[in-house]
């Protein structure tokens, strides 16, 4: 039993069913603890589109709940109704659970809010009292909480695949920028082996190097994260739940610094091992030809194991968003063991046909080192961007298209029904005296399935819905004009979706009809789905269905309203109410998008758009150091063809075209991979936290989205690229021309 007062900081226990079903207690006592009182807006998107002022009509009484309670102030005034223990009832009641049945109290659900607390406790205590049985009060906070519950162990899967591609692509760039400073070493790693220090001098060297930008990286990183997390939170989150210190964190940043520290010892050891005569070279030894180097093999194959798993349907869930990654890597690896030979063929071609800056540019960019490196990190960028999108506007659609096939309509209203008894004219007649055109509401009836594995039926008026009704994401519009009139013979039309009915134009389906006994019905039209129309549901003329008789037992009414309207709403509730309904329940359009633009699969998608959007900064900051890294290089190569006779226009436009083939080649072919990977994993991967019932969700790459981010990310590294090349192009310049002075 509830305490009949709480205070903030209480706590209190609450108890489970009091029938427990196969001697097994389901609903075990829990024990709770007040921590305090919230409000919120009915189309607050941080609760996922629920409204938990509210009461959601599709919960069971006895489900597990924090306690929403209503004093008697709030009751609406009807009648209790009562019901067997085994009757199902809906959650916008308070019932009250006895020996021999169940009383529900009907609610203003407009006057529950947290101000009534102090009053609640007190009414529910006191109908405890007069009743002498059990209160139990179910709420939609609930469903949030259930809903919270399946996207947090969601993104516990989501969340690691997603940030190992980001993950991947900084270790790419860790290796390079790690090598970079070993290679800047070289010439004192020769002096001190010359000296008698051996290899562990050379790394006694980097260590003292590395130490001091390990620590700062360390502090500086850690607390970067916390600052960033504040801004996401309340830039971007909904919700005001601010950064709170994780041990978590502290584990992530020790194992970040740790992988750093053990790429440096790789990169450092393997050129510390290296004999003198090889350190003291400018630059490497380089071979002719195709050539596959032991790393680049292994990864080659371990990329394309994963993407030949994801292909055979092996690999599935949330695992399956590495995939596009290993696709990319292994295009890469492809590109890195082909740019040579390549890059020779096309000079000499260029050289026969006397383009000499187009020679020279391939030329440096084939012989440039880092180059492989920066390619391959611009390939796995651009195709995780371009995909990002492609999946991000391919999730919006999808959720868009689920909305409309759940609510039917811009907002579906489900009417209370009381103790007066009601019939489908008496809701014709309630529209017709607000709307007489039905321009903005259209009434419909159904005839709820008495089993899980029976037909239910809904009435609409076909014109209205031709109209009103949503058809986001149908290839073809609903046929309701096939509504009109008759089957053939005396049997009513119907329409029926084919993702639950097995059924064709021209066949009949048994069903419910208002005379209280099933009858059948012709098909006259299909669809994939029907927008308004549940599981097993075929939709008639409401016309025709209601002139069969007046059954009023497990049936339904409802209204599809073309407009979110409050003002227009709340005069539709007063006409209803006129005629004998109790209330109106709203699902807006908006509402609906909400919940699923909540779940976790969104954000992730998101998300992904985040994370690649970072992966592109770090392919710059590869395509910088190539430059940096090949600064002296570029300096005697620009001096030896001055020299040579070559002028300073050739040269400056030789060195422009070696950052802009970089940035092209490795864009256009990583965009170009990205519909294959959308191919891969479309059908695999999580589109949905909980999928729907309907065949509406589509997995293909979506051209219009994914081909706007290719080229304009294209078009963003051929502009940097240029810029940036002018800008070395101009300094290599300055120095050849100060070393001829």
């Amino acid at each position: 039993m509830i305490k009949p007062r709480l205070r903030l900081g209480e706590e209190f226990t609450v108890k489970g069913d009091s029938q427990p079903t196969d001697n097994v207690d389901r609903n075990p006592q829990k024990q709770m603890k007040l921590v305090g009182v919230f409000t919120a807006a009915p189309d607050d998107p941080f609760w996922g589109g629920q409204n938990i002022a509210g009461y959601n009509p599709n919960a069971e009484v006895g489900s597990p709940a924090a306690s929403w309670l209503t004093s008697e102030k709030t009751f609406a005034g009807h009648p209790p109704t009562t019901s067997v223990p085994s009757g199902n009832m809906t959650s916008r009641d308070v019932s009250w659970t006895g020996i021999y049945n169940t009383v529900s109290y009907p609610l203003e659900v407009a006057r529950v809010d947290p101000s009534s607390l102090s009053d609640a406790v007190a009414g529910i205590y006191a109908s405890t009292k007069r009743l002498g049985g059990e209160i139990n009060v179910t709420e939609a906070l609930s469903a949030v909480y259930v809903d919270t519950h399946t996207d947090t162990e969601q993104v516990g899967q989501i969340l690691p695949f997603l940030l190992v591609q980001l993950g991947v692509v900084l270790l790419i760039l860790l290796v390079q920028v790690t090598s970079f400073l070993a290679t800047v070493r070289r010439g004192d790693a020769a002096v001190l082996k010359m000296r008698g220090n051996g290899t562990a001098g050379v790394l006694r060297l980097g260590a003292q190097e590395l130490l001091p930008a390990w620590v700062a990286g360390f502090v500086g990183g850690l607390g970067l994260a916390y600052v960033v997390d504040e801004l996401v939170r309340a830039l971007w989150l909904p919700g005001g739940v601010s950064a709170a210190w994780v041990w978590t964190s502290l584990l992530a940043a020790i194992g970040t610094v740790a992988l750093a520290a053990g790429v440096w010892c790789v990169c450092w050891w393997l050129m510390a091992r290296e004999p003198i005569s090889t350190l003291l070279r400018a630059r490497p030894t380089r071979r002719r030809g195709v050539q596959l180097s032991t790393p680049a093999a292994v990864l080659g194959a371990l990329c394309l194991v994963g993407v030949t798993l994801t292909a055979t349907k092996s690999l599935t869930g949330a695992p399956v968003q590495v995939t596009p990654l290993l696709l990319a890597g292994l295009v890469a690896v492809i590109v890195g063991v082909l740019l040579a030979p390549v890059a020779a063929a096309l000079v000499r071609r260029l050289l026969g046909k006397r383009r000499a800056a187009g020679a020279l540019a391939v030329a440096q960019l084939g012989r440039r080192a880092g180059v492989v490196t920066a390619i391959a990190t611009l390939i796995i960028t651009s195709a995780l961007l371009t995909l990002s999108v492609s999946v991000f506007a391919r999730g919006a659609d999808n959720r868009q298209t689920r909305a409309a096939a759940d609510v039917g309509a811009p907002a579906l209203v489900r009417l209370d029904q009381s103790a007066a008894t009601v019939h489908p004219s008496d809701l014709m007649k309630a529209i017709d005296a607000i709307d007489p055109k039905h321009h903005d509401f259209t009434p419909a009836v159904q005839i709820n399935a008495a089993t899980s594995t029976s037909e239910a039926v809904l009435g609409v008026v076909p014109a209205d819905m031709d109209r009103i009704g949503l058809r986001t994401g149908l290839p073809q519009p609903v046929p309701w004009s096939a509504l009109e009139g008759t089957g053939a013979g005396s049997d009513p039309a119907a329409l029926v979706a084919t993702w639950t009915t097995n059924s064709h134009v021209g066949s009949t389906v048994s069903a419910p009809t208002m005379a209280d006994v099933d009858g059948p019905y012709r098909v006259v039209g299909t669809a994939p789905y029907i927008p308004g129309a549940g599981s097993r549901t075929i939709v008639v003329d409401l016309a025709q269905m209601a002139k069969v008789g007046d059954r009023m037992d497990n049936v339904s009414y409802q209204v599809f309203s073309a407009t979110q309207n409050p003002a227009m709403l709340k005069r539709l509730d007063a006409a209803v109410r006129k005629v004998g309904f109790a209330g109106t329940q709203v699902q807006t359009l908006h509402a609906a998008r909400a919940g699923y633009d909540a779940t976790a699969t969104a954000w992730a998608m998101n998300l992904s758009i985040v994370v690649s959007a970072l992966s592109v900064l770090a392919a710059l900051v590869s395509m910088v150091l190539v430059a940096v890294a090949s600064r002296r290089e570029r300096q005697r190569d620009l001096r030896a063809l001055r020299t040579g006779g070559l002028s300073r226009r050739v040269l400056r436009t030789a060195t422009v075209g070696e950052f802009v083939l970089l940035a092209f080649v490795g864009s256009v072919i990583g965009a170009a991979t990205a519909p294959l990977a959308a191919w891969l994993t479309g059908r695999t991967m999580l589109w949905w936290s909980t999928p729907p019932d309907q065949p509406l969700t589509r997995t293909g790459f979506e051209w219009l989205a994914g081909v706007s981010a290719a080229i304009a990310l294209i078009v963003l590294l051929l502009v940097v690229a240029t810029v940036f090349g002018t800008r070395v192009a101009r300094s290599a310049s300055y120095h050849v021309r100060g070393t001829e002075a």
